[in-house]
């Protein structure tokens, strides 16, 4: 029997191939656009340059640790495919196999490496053994940035377009907006997730919780301790894969960015989400832009795929089916795309966390976006045959408001100087809309687009403020803040006074609630957004998870779709901001328990006709009950004010602590109210020893002598003049301050 560790397979060009996932006519083009990618992944600007037999990649990033033992280490064919690899991020490489590919064509062709990083120069030579030499020289002076200069041997082949996948995925680069943010919990499922943490070695896994969203090293040493990450069994991993998910929404397909218009072809965009994996799957967001444009008679039709801005490797052929149909083979595609009569290209990229493979060769599964696929591909080619016809593109209504939003909102808000609502933005476009449509624009409409743009911007519109839409009541000082933007800007959560917060859909609730005492009992805050969980509500949430009180926000709402949709709404993300910092939790009303609890259910319509159209349902409701909130519900309201007082106690049993600050918090309460009793005592004592009360009747008696030729009517007046915005009493106090000074300097 013979043995053969894996890493030898990068050595031989008869089996580097295999690893490669390319044959050898292509390992040129592999190998320049590996270190591409990497250079890209780092946030650098690169450029790559052929001279003869070399090829240079240069970059302007941070460099790379400038020692010859880490260069050797990582252009080694025999080292392990590091564990970065394995972090989910939309990113095109990460130093995982892509540098034991270039190192392994280097051996196997006899060829040349060098890496100018630091300052430094590195001429690498790799090692039948599986390790490398290094010799370090100083290097011509570069300021910041690498250059790493490759010459293959006679045995691979470098074609006239070795350079081409590098040079699309430069091109791609810095074009529209991408994904900045950490990795999610949701993006991988029970089996991955595992994996990882195995992978990670021996490190503490609180460590490597850190790496997702939402999760601090404090908490993520509360869910762990001080486990290690290679010790972890599968059900503890997927326990903690759910943990982690519970601190952190999923991501929107939105914010993984999009490339956007191209100014030579016609585009067209998709988003949305697959599930990959059986035991808590994935739910894995993407983002998919394609372009087309109609080629000359007689040319060929072709397809470039790019998954994360960067060219695949895998085979993707096209074949002309009938006259206005193309076939796509590879990838997992055998499909038929509507492109019309004249010969295409088209290039698509689809931004994921993660794309599932078909091959070891990093064959993306194609086959998964087959839906978004055909509908960006044809959308595409429509407005391309339309353009290249030269017809008339019709003006839409969000082409209209996206390219006047900037003037508008000078406009709205007189040049930044003053704070503007939603519907004054609306009236500022308007005239625009009218102008270009001929028709009255749907102020809906408009709020969804502006919504999508704030998506983008990961922030609202520069003093842009929304109407208030609900209000929070705080338990024990009675204080009622309504919600709109400007209040929720100046919102500050009150110490050591709550710990939870109701939200319900009925504001009607909170009268029975507050009759009672029910928030102070619980110390439990209440707070409504008038029938759906609006923006000012979620920012209100936002900004008292910031807090260091912990927080744990309820929900109740009607047994309804649209009422399981404001629970999901609330523990999400919002399309414009980051994702919830409270644990949320779902009391219901949910239609089994209302069954349960014989209250009236209402059937409010029939499906089966044509022009039905299935009502959206959260994600958490079980299939069973998504077809029963069809036709029918049950209101919160079917209960009576006694059996809703004693149905939310029995849902808040195991939620009834009181707030109890930390002993330091306890102490200096103690301490100031001791304070205050004593300040108060004293006072007294001494006030009414040195004659306090009758030294003030005489000091009055002075100061109204002083008064007696004053007009106060032209003092007021005068006040007022000189400072509109105060109130008729504040004059008159300046006057009491200078006659009281004036008496007992006297």
């Amino acid at each position: 029997m013979f043995e053969r560790p894996d890493w030898t397979l990068f050595r031989s060009l008869g089996t580097l191939g295999q690893k490669a996932g390319v044959p050898l006519r292509r390992l040129a083009a592999l190998v320049v656009k590996e270190l591409a990618d990497n250079a890209l992944d780092a946030g650098a600007n690169a450029r790559v340059e052929r001279d003869g037999d070399w090829i240079y990649v240069e970059d302007d990033g941070p460099g790379l640790p400038a020692d010859p033992v880490t260069i050797a280490r990582l252009f080694s064919i025999q080292r392990p495919l590091t564990s970065s690899k394995m972090v989910r991020v939309p990113s095109r490489g990460a130093l995982g196999n892509g540098l034991r590919v270039v190192s392994g064509a280097v051996l196997a062709s006899s060829g040349d490496l060098f890496i100018e990083t630091g300052g430094q120069r590195f001429d690498v030579r790799p090692l039948d053994d599986g390790t490398s030499q290094v010799k370090q020289t100083p290097a011509p002076a570069r300021r910041t940035g690498t250059r790493i200069g490759i010459r293959l041997g006679a045995g691979v082949p470098v074609a006239d377009d070795a350079l081409s996948w590098s040079e699309i995925a430069i091109a791609f680069a810095d074009l529209g907006k991408t994904y900045k943010g950490k990795t999610s919990p949701w993006w991988y499922d029970a089996e991955s997730f595992f994996e990882m943490c195995k992978a990670a070695g021996a490190r503490p896994l609180a460590d490597l919780c850190e790496v997702f969203r939402d999760v601090t090293h404090a908490a993520a040493a509360g869910l762990v301790g001080s486990m290690q990450s290679d010790d972890v069994t599968r059900d503890q991993a997927q326990k903690l894969l759910t943990l982690l998910r519970e601190r952190s929404a999923a991501p929107k397909p939105a914010a993984l960015g999009k490339i956007g218009e191209l100014a030579d072809m016609s585009y067209a965009h998709a988003s949305g989400e697959i599930n990959v994996g059986a035991s808590l799957p994935a739910r894995l967001p993407y983002s998919i832009d394609a372009f087309v444009e109609i080629k000359e008679e007689g040319e060929d039709d072709n397809v470039i795929v790019l998954v994360n801005r960067t060219p695949i490797t895998g085979d993707v052929n096209v074949i002309r089916q009938k006259a206005h149909q193309i076939g796509v083979i590879g990838c997992g595609l055998r499909h038929i795309f509507e492109v019309g009569r004249k010969p295409v290209r088209i290039v698509i990229n689809v931004t994921t966390p993660y794309m599932p493979i078909t091959t070891d060769g990093k064959e993306p599964d194609l086959q998964r976006y087959l839906g978004p696929l055909s509908t960006v591909i044809e959308k595409a080619a429509k407005k391309a045959k339309r353009k290249e016809s030269g017809s008339v593109v019709r003006v839409s209504q969000k082409d209209v408001i996206l390219s006047n939003m900037k003037d508008a909102i000078a406009k709205a808000s007189g040049n930044a100087k003053f704070r503007y609502s939603l519907r004054q933005l609306f009236y500022a476009v308007r005239p625009y809309l009218l102008e270009q449509l001929g028709k009255e624009p749907d102020y809906n409409y408009f709020a969804q687009i502006v919504t999508d743009i704030e998506a983008e911007l990961g922030a609202d519109l520069p003093g842009l403020y929304r109407d208030a839409r609900g209000v929070i009541y705080h338990p024990h000082t009675g204080q009622e803040i309504p919600l709109g933007t400007l209040n929720v800007e100046k919102y500050e959560r009150p110490e050591w006074t709550f710990n939870k917060i109701l939200y319900s859909e009925k504001e009607g609730f909170f009268g029975i609630l507050k009759d009672t005492g029910w928030p102070e009992r619980n110390d439990c805050a209440l707070l409504t957004s008038k029938g759906f969980a609006s923006r000012a509500a979620r920012d209100v949430l936002d900004l008292i998870g910031q807090t260091q009180e912990e927080i744990y926000f309820f929900c109740i709402h009607d047994a309804d779709a649209s009422g399981t949709l404001i629970y999901q709404a609330l523990t999400e993300a919002t399309r414009a901001r980051g994702a919830r910092k409270v644990h949320v939790i779902n009391l219901g009303l949910d239609p089994w328990e209302a069954l349960d609890m014989d209250l009236q259910v209402e059937t409010f319509r029939e499906m089966g006709g044509k022009r039905d159209r299935q009502l959206p349902v959260a994600e958490y409701v079980p299939e069973r009950w998504k077809e029963w909130l069809q036709t029918q519900r049950v209101e919160l309201n079917a209960m009576t004010s006694p059996e809703f007082v004693r149905w939310l106690d029995k849902k808040f049993e195991e939620h009834a602590d009181k707030v109890v600050p930390p002993q330091q918090v306890l102490r200096e309460e103690l301490d100031g109210q001791t304070r205050l009793q004593l300040e108060r005592l004293l006072a007294a004592e001494i006030l009414a020893a040195g004659g306090f009360d009758q030294r003030v009747e005489a000091a009055m008696a002075a100061a109204r002598e002083k008064t007696k030729a004053l007009d106060l009517d032209q003092i007021v007046r005068h006040g007022l003049d000189k400072t509109p915005e105060h109130r008729w009493d504040r004059p008159l106090g300046s006057t009491a301050a200078d006659i009281a000074a004036g008496v007992l300097n006297s």
